[in-house]
C-alpha cells in the first residue's frame, strides 16, 4: 500500500480504535551500563538497546497536527534550540524533497532535566549543515543531539532550520546515561549515513566555531546522505499494525500544573490599561525558561508589578529572578496568577515605595518617556523623605529650577498640571505671588519648589516629612487641634471649594494654611463666648387678648411666686440672691417661625442586607475588599465614572476582605473589580 493512502486509511480508522492509551509525553533516556559491556559482545549490546527503544520510546498513537507551538518562543527570540530525540523514521528523496528527511520522534530540550517540545519534528537532510562525527551511520531508535534555527512556515506554524548534529547513538553510564556513542556498529540496520564535504567543513570553520550563526544558516552547503532500504516498517505503517489509535493531546505553551520559572530583567513600564484610570506597573522580562529543563516559554513577556516583585527592592537591568505560576485558566499562553518572586542576582538592596503612586513616580523617574511631573514628584518627595537617591534627585531638581519668576499659566505647564490647582494653592496660603498687577501673577522658584514638592506627597511618611518644613495640614491636623467634628470640617472644606493639594485620589488630603486658619479662628470665637445660662420660656399670646394684658398678668405672676418663695424659706437660712428674671419670647400661634436647619453632610448609604451580588475589589496597594451591591454592573458603572473625575473623590464603604472589618476606600485607588 501506498504511504499517502495508508495515512489516509489510519486517519479515516482513528475514530474506532483504542482511545484508552498512556500519555506518551515524555522521553526516557536508556542506558547501558558500563559494566555489562566488559563482558558481552558490544556490537550486539548496543542493538538490543536500541531495539528497547524503538518499541518503548517511539510513538504508538497518532497524534493531531501540531504547529509545534512550543518551538515558537525559539523563532521570536532568534535562539538557537539545543535538543535530543530519538530517529523514528527516513523518508528518501523524491520530486518535492530532493534530498530526503528525518523523523525525530519526543524531540526535547534538556537540562537539569528533559522536557519534551513536541511528539515529533521532521528534519530536512538540507538543513544539516554539518555533523561532528564523519561518516554519521544512524538507524531506527537511534539518540540524536543537535542543535537548531528554528523558522516558521505555513499557517503560523513552527520547525527546524539549520542544524548542527553533534552526535547519534547509544548512552552508555554507570548509575545515569552520561556518554552518547555515535560508533557503534550498526550492522546492517543503518538506514542512511551522513558525510561532510569540503564545504560543509568551511562554513563550519569559518562562520560556526566564530559564533556567526547566521552565516553559518545562510550558507547553501549541506552534508551528503546515503540510504540504504530499512529494515523497519514506515512509521504509518507501524501506527496502523499497533491499532493504538489517535491521542487528543495537545502539548501546551504553558503547563497547568505550577512550575518554577526563571527570566531575565529588561525595564519597568507604565502601561495605559483601557478602562483603568490610572497607568498600570509592568515588569519587561525575557527568556523566561522552565527552572528544571531551560525550556524556552517566552522570548518577551509583561509581568504586573505586584508588591511580591516590589519586596526584592530596586531591580536591574539583566538581573535573574525565578517565580512560581502555571498556565491562565482561559489560555494556555499566558501566565496565571504569578508569585513567590526571588532574585537570583546579588547586589544591594534598595527599598522601593509601596504607595501606588510614589511607585509609579519612580518607573516614571527611571523612564522620563514615560513620565508625568507629579507622579515623579510622589517618587522625589519619598525617596529624599527616605534618603535615597538624596544626591542624583537633588542635582535634577536643581537643573530644572525655573530662573525667572513664572507666571500661574506657566507655573502649572511647567509642573503639568492644571492651572485651577496653582490658583488653588494660592487661595488656601500655599504659596504667594512676588508680584502682581491686575489679573497677573508671578510666582519664584521657591513657589515652584513647594508645590512640586506638596502635589507629589503620596504617602505618610513624605507628608510627616513635609509638615516638618512647610505649614501645611491634614484633614486629621485640622480637626485634632480645633476640635471641630471630622463632618463639619468636610463640609466646610466643600462649601468654600477647598481641594486637597495633593489631589483627590490620595487618602490622606492636605491643606493650606489659610484653611486651618478658617477652623482655628471659629474655635476662638467660641472660647471668648460666655456660657448660656439664662432659661428662654416660651408663652404664646391668646387671640381674644391684647399684648399689654398679656405682659401685666405675666409680671403678676412672677410677683406671686416670688412672696411665696420668700415665705417659704426659713429665717435662719442667708439671704439668697434673687434670680434673674426669666427671658419671656412671645411667638405668635397664627405665624410659627421655621427654624433653618443647617446642610448635612452627604453621607453615602450603607449597602442594603439584601444585596445579592458581591464584587472584589483590588486596590493598587494589594489589598482586597469586597463590596456588596443589588445591581453589580451598575455598581461597576458607577465606580468606574466616579474614578474618573479628576475634582471629585468619592468614598466606598466595603468590608475587608480577609477580616470582614468595615472601610471607606476612595474609588481612586481602585485597580482591579471582579465578581465573586
Amino acid at each position: 500500500m501506498k504511504p499517502e493512502n495508508l495515512k489516509k486509511l489510519l486517519h479515516q480508522n482513528r475514530h474506532k480504535l483504542s482511545k484508552n492509551h498512556v500519555k506518551e509525553d515524555q522521553l526516557n533516556i536508556r542506558y547501558i551500563k558500563i559494566n555489562d559491556l566488559k563482558t558481552t559482545n558490544k556490537a550486539s549490546a548496543f542493538n538490543i538497546e536500541r531495539n528497547k527503544v524503538i518499541d518503548e520510546q517511539l510513538n504508538k498513537y497518532m497524534h493531531p497536527n501540531s504547529v509545534h507551538i512550543r518551538l515558537k518562543p525559539y523563532f521570536d527570540s532568534g535562539t538557537w534550540i539545543k535538543w535530543i530525540g530519538v530517529l523514528g523514521d527516513v523518508t528518501l528523496p523524491n520530486k518535492t524533497n530532493l534530498n530526503g528527511s528525518l523523523l525525530i520522534d519526543k524531540i526535547s530540550c534538556y537540562s537539569d532535566k528533559v522536557e519534551i517540545l513536541d511528539y515529533h519534528a521532521w528534519l530536512n537532510i538540507e538543513n544539516i549543515k554539518y555533523i561532528e562525527h564523519h561518516n554519521q551511520q544512524l538507524a531506527i531508535g537511534d539518540y540524536i543531539e543537535g542543535i537548531s534555527q528554528v523558522k516558521q512556515y505555513g499557517q503560523g506554524k513552527y520547525g527546524l532550520a539549520a542544524t548542527y548534529i553533534k552526535k547519534a547513538g547509544m548512552f552508555i553510564g554507570t548509575n545515569k546515561a552520561e556518554t552518547l556513542v555515535s560508533t557503534y556498529d550498526r550492522q546492517d540496520s543503518w538506514v542512511v549515513e551522513l558525510n561532510n564535504n569540503n564545504l560543509t567543513k568551511k562554513n563550519y570553520t569559518e562562520n560556526f566555531l566564530n559564533k556567526d550563526l547566521n552565516e553559518f544558516a545562510s550558507t547553501g552547503a549541506h552534508v551528503d546522505a546515503k540510504f540504504q532500504p530499512s529494515r523497519y516498517e514506515k512509521f504509518q505503517q507501524r501506527l496502523q499494525k499497533l491499532q493504538q489509535g489517535e491521542s487528543d493531546d495537545v502539548l501546551p505553551l504553558i503547563d497547568k500544573s505550577k512550575k518554577k520559572y526563571t527570566a531575565t530583567v529588561v525595564r519597568s513600564h507604565a502601561v495605559k490599561i483601557p478602562n483603568i484610570a490610572h497607568k498600570m506597573p509592568q515588569l519587561e522580562v525575557k527568556d523566561v525558561k522552565v527552572a528544571d529543563s531551560g525550556r524556552l516559554v517566552f522570548a518577551r513577556y509583561s509581568l504586573p508589578y505586584v508588591g511580591d516583585i516590589k519586596k526584592l527592592g530596586e531591580l536591574q537591568t539583566n538581573d535573574q529572578i525565578s517565580f512560581f505560576s502555571e498556565a491562565a485558566p482561559s489560555s494556555s499562553n499566558s501566565f496565571n496568577m504569578v508569585t513567590n518572586f526571588e532574585l537570583l542576582t546579588e547586589h544591594d538592596f534598595i527599598p522601593l515605595p509601596s504607595n501606588p503612586n510614589a511607585f509609579l513616580g519612580y518607573i516614571m523617574w527611571r523612564h522620563p518617556e514615560e513620565g508625568e511631573s507629579t507622579y515623579i514628584a510622589n517618587y522625589q518627595n519619598w525617596a529624599l523623605a527616605n534618603q535615597i537617591h538624596t544626591e542624583e534627585i537633588n542635582h535634577e531638581i536643581d537643573s530644572i529650577r525655573p530662573t525667572s519668576n513664572l507666571t500661574e499659566l506657566e507655573l502649572a505647564n511647567n509642573l503639568y498640571i492644571d492651572q485651577k490647582l496653582v490658583g488653588n494653592a494660592r487661595k488656601q496660603g500655599l504659596i504667594k505671588p512676588v508680584s502682581s498687577n491686575g489679573l497677573t501673577r508671578r510666582y519664584d522658584s521657591d513657589a515652584w519648589n513647594l508645590l512640586r514638592q506638596v502635589i507629589g506627597a503620596q504617602d505618610s511618611t513624605t507628608i510627616e516629612h513635609l509638615k516638618q518644613i512647610y505649614p501645611i495640614y491634614t484633614t486629621n491636623d485640622i480637626v485634632k487641634k480645633t476640635g471641630v467634628d471630622r463632618s463639619e470640617v468636610d463640609t466646610r472644606i466643600r462649601q468654600e471649594e477647598f481641594f486637597p493639594l495633593n489631589g483627590l485620589h490620595c487618602s490622606i488630603n492636605i491643606y493650606g494654611p489659610k484653611v486651618f486658619d478658617l477652623f482655628k479662628a471659629r474655635k476662638t470665637v467660641q472660647d471668648l463666648l460666655p456660657n448660656k445660662t439664662g432659661v428662654v420660656t416660651k408663652r404664646e399670646i391668646p387671640v381674644n387678648k391684647s399684648l399689654h394684658e398679656v405682659i401685666e398678668k405675666a409680671e403678676a405672676e412672677d410677683k406671686e411666686k416670688q412672696v411665696q418663695k420668700q415665705e417659704t424659706t426659713p429665717k435662719t437660712e442667708p439671704e439668697v440672691t434673687e434670680p434673674k428674671k426669666p427671658v419671656i419670647k412671645f411667638i405668635k400661634r397664627a405665624e410659627p417661625k421655621t427654624q433653618p436647619t443647617e446642610p448635612q453632610p452627604k453621607v453615602e448609604e450603607p449597602i442594603p442586607a439584601t444585596a445579592n451580588s458581591t464584587i472584589i475589589i483590588s486596590t493598587f496597594a494589594d489589598e482586597k475588599f469586597d463590596y456588596t451591591t443589588d445591581d453589580a454592573k451598575k455598581a461597576i458603572a458607577d465606580i468606574m465614572a466616579a474614578a474618573e473625575k479628576t475634582m471629585v473623590n468619592k468614598m466606598l464603604p466595603v468590608k475587608d476582605h480577609t477580616t470582614g472589618q468595615p472601610v471607606i476606600i476612595s474609588v481612586k485607588a481602585i485597580m482591579k473589580m471582579e465578581l465573586q
